[in-house]
């Protein structure tokens, strides 16, 4: 169904959207494109930095294999439009979404389903509460009964039909009753949103909250934000010290913090006694 398909890929564009605002780079070469580094490491979780004779530096999607005791590649096989080049670890630096390795992708896309499931799920019971009942009719009268329920459906006040083709006593209704529990999707959709935010760094916990939150609720958010970001940060910073090692650069990242975050930092809190 065409609606379910658009609900998906809008709450997964958008978590995607935020994703790859993340980090902001510094001091990278003019040779590197930060969009293509930013939406690599997001779909694959890695990206290989390393210098062409012809084209400078790049950042460029890889392969490797032959390990180390650690673990660590020894080989790479830089792979993207039109370029494959081969080289060791003495001539490149990997760049790893995270400690573990894995990219975002999968996780924004679980997060996606659910919201989509909730959001659809909470449509399918707001119009439950427009039409609660389900029509027994005569065979003959399938026809004229599709379209009254299609005036029905379309939010018209009054029924028109004729007595030759619409005849009432041939016709029965059997209320469904379900129960309204969009509110009650809302609340759970908001939640899966938040932990999604949460995951991704970002902070989140005061935009809903019908009360302010004590020290304690806070500092506990706050450190599960910050631990999100770490996660993720450190892998980077890693590689940029490796890098600017290797190479003789300065390059940097840190997280995209938006403004509006900054400023509400000293927004007053209740004080758990």
């Amino acid at each position: 169904m065409l609606e379910n398909y658009d609900t998906y890929w809008m709450y997964y564009n958008r978590l995607r959207d935020y994703a790859l605002s993340m980090f902001k780079w510094n001091g990278l070469p003019d040779s590197v494109n930060e969009r293509f580094l930013n939406v690599k490491m997001y779909e694959e979780g890695k990206i290989l930095f390393f210098e062409d004779k012809n084209l400078g530096y790049l950042t460029l999607p890889f392969t490797y294999g032959q390990l180390n005791v650690y673990g660590e590649p020894q080989f790479f096989q830089a792979v993207s439009f039109n370029y494959s080049k081969a080289m060791t670890e003495k001539d490149c630096v990997p760049i790893w979404n995270n400690f573990a390795r894995q990219p975002l992708h999968p996780i924004i896309d679980e997060y996606a389903k659910r919201l989509y499931h909730a959001e659809r799920t909470s449509d399918v019971n707001i119009h439950a509460q427009k039409t609660p009942i389900l029509i027994l009719a005569d065979e003959s009268q399938r026809l004229t009964m599709i379209n009254a329920y299609e005036q029905y459906e379309g939010n018209k006040p009054f029924i028109f039909g004729n007595k030759n083709g619409f005849d009432p006593n041939s016709i029965s209704a059997i209320e469904t009753t379900a129960p309204f529990v969009a509110d009650k999707l809302q609340d759970y959709k908001r939640d899966i949103w938040n932990e999604a935010m949460n995951f991704l760094g970002i902070g989140n916990a005061r935009q809903d909250k019908k009360e302010r939150m004590i020290t304690d609720e806070v500092k506990a958010n706050d450190e599960q934000i910050e631990m999100s970001r770490n996660f993720m940060l450190q892998a980077r910073q890693l590689a940029c010290e490796q890098i600017n090692d290797k190479f003789g650069l300065n390059i940097s990242v840190e997280f995209n913090i938006p403004k509006a975050e900054t400023e509400n930092e000293d927004e007053e809190v209740i004080d758990d006694e």
